[in-house]
Formats: C-alpha cells, sequence, structure tokens
C-alpha cells in the first residue's frame, strides 16, 4: 500500500465514512475485484470479494456500483450477486439500477454503420477470435501471446481503425492486454458524473480501478471522493492511493464493512 498524495490520511477517511450519512463505493471489475484472464468468461473475483461485497450491501448503508468496460450481460454472471447491484457497463452507455431496470443510450445510424465496418475490417484479417464485441464497441484481445504476435495483431488493427477514427464518432482506446474502438461521448467518469450528482456533500466515496480508463473516474473524484489504484505495479496516475490485490484490496473492502457496521453502534 502507497500514499499517492500527501493529503490522504486513510484512517480518518474511514472513521469518517463510520460516522458519515451516505456512502458511495464505485468498484470497477476486470483487474480489480479480478484478475485477469486469457478466457474472459473465467475471470472470476478473488476468493472472499463476493462474499464481503454480498455483506457491504447487506448493512443497507452503502451505495455499491460496478463500473466497467464490459457489458451488463457478461459481468453480472462472474459477479454472482443476487440480486445484482448497479451496474455501468461498456464504459458507461449501459446502466442496470438497483432495481433492476435496463437503459442503453442509443447513437445514431452512421455510428452504427461504422462499428460495422469495424468488424468487417476484423473478420477481414482473421482475428475475430481475438475480437469482444459490446453493444458500443469491439475490443481486441492479446494477452496471453507472445510478443511478436501480439505486436502484428495491434499494427494491423490500428492501421485499419486508424481511418475510421478519422471519419466517424469512433475513438481507439488501448487497455492492459489490447486495444478498443468504441463510440465517442461516454466514459467511466461520466458514469461517476452521473451517479454522484444527487448526493451530499458529506457523502463519502471511493472508486476502485486498476487501468488507464479508469483515470476519467480518477479526475471526477479529485476533490469529491477517494481514488484507489489496484494493480500489481504502480503506473503513472491520478488516484490517492495505490494498493495491490488480492491482499490489500481484501483489507481495504473489510474496513469499509466494518466502518458499516461500526456505524450501527
Amino acid at each position: 500500500m502507497k500514499f499517492l498524495s500527501t493529503k490522504l490520511d486513510l484512517d480518518s477517511f474511514f472513521d469518517s465514512l463510520a460516522k458519515a450519512q451516505e456512502r458511495l463505493l464505485l468498484l470497477d471489475y476486470d483487474g480489480t475485484l479480478a484478475p485477469f484472464c486469457i478466457k474472459r468468461d473465467q475471470a472470476i473475483p478473488y476468493s472472499g470479494v463476493t462474499n464481503l461485497l454480498s455483506d457491504i450491501r447487506q448493512t443497507q448503508t452503502t451505495q455499491l456500483v460496478i463500473i466497467s468496460g464490459r457489458a451488463i450481460q457478461d459481468l453480472i454472471p462472474l459477479l454472482n450477486l443476487d440480486p445484482p447491484p448497479e451496474i455501468w457497463g461498456s464504459h458507461g452507455w449501459e446502466h442496470l439500477d438497483s432495481k433492476g431496470q435496463y437503459t442503453i443510450t442509443s447513437f445514431d445510424e452512421a455510428t452504427s454503420e461504422a462499428l460495422s465496418e469495424a468488424k468487417n475490417c476484423i473478420e477481414a484479417l482473421g482475428l475475430m477470435d481475438f475480437c469482444e464485441q459490446k453493444p458500443v464497441s469491439l475490443a481486441i484481445h492479446w494477452r496471453g501471446l507472445q510478443p511478436e504476435s501480439a505486436n502484428l495483431i495491434q499494427s494491423q488493427i490500428q492501421e485499419k481503425w486508424k481511418e475510421l477514427e478519422k471519419k466517424s464518432n469512433l475513438k481507439i482506446h488501448f487497455f492492459d492486454g489490447g486495444v478498443e474502438l468504441r463510440i465517442s461521448g461516454k466514459d467511466k467518469g461520466t458514469a461517476v458524473e452521473s451517479i454522484i450528482c444527487n448526493l451530499s456533500k458529506g457523502a463519502k466515496i471511493a472508486y476502485l480501478g486498476d487501468d488507464a480508463t479508469d483515470e476519467d473516474a480518477f479526475r471526477v473524484l479529485k476533490t469529491r471522493g477517494l481514488s484507489v489504484l489496484v494493480r500489481e505495479e504502480l503506473r503513472s496516475t491520478n488516484a490517492d492511493l495505490w494498493i495491490k490485490p488480492p491482499k490489500e484490496l481484501i483489507e481495504f473492502l473489510t474496513r469499509w464493512k466494518q466502518a458499516c457496521l461500526t456505524s450501527f453502534s
């Protein structure tokens, strides 16, 4: 665990969390709650995480929200929380509220056609086995491949997608182990803005994330809450705190749970 902000006092944060009237815990999924897996449908949470999240929800004093680049339908079986929590999927384009109501932000026909063209590029290159299709994007994953193969796939896709990027509302975003072409206008930061807009100034908020796509959320929370980078190795970040999974992740969630229980005593 390493403090990245000179202003951060973690003990003080959890003390005030125990006294807070509103608590909001925002969590990325892949790389944060679950380790990366070559087979993405097998990326289940670290041992103990699901039980802790369930315990935190049962206190009924924390609004728990998952914010992920994954499609919501792919996240639900991996989370294994019943009922599912509030989820913002596809970088904020999809939303499942706490009552189970699902919505997706619409986009125009020209953007839909550009996504189809991007998929055609993948098919023409023979890379569909590496492709993840989402409601508003396409992602190519090369995690687990030899560097030579990964670099070849990256250069092939990037060359084709750069042309699409110039003439459409699609933008290229790199992440750990791949690249994604998605509709611009929403990201994890805009999702966080939508969630916190109606909270009181005294609300205690934390966001836990691991990669570059979480930086948008960290920037939004810079003056409103605690940003936590969760990964094995430190990188350049806007986060206030760096923790290593799974041990320090479990410790953080345990302290959050204890703060919720303390509020009852």
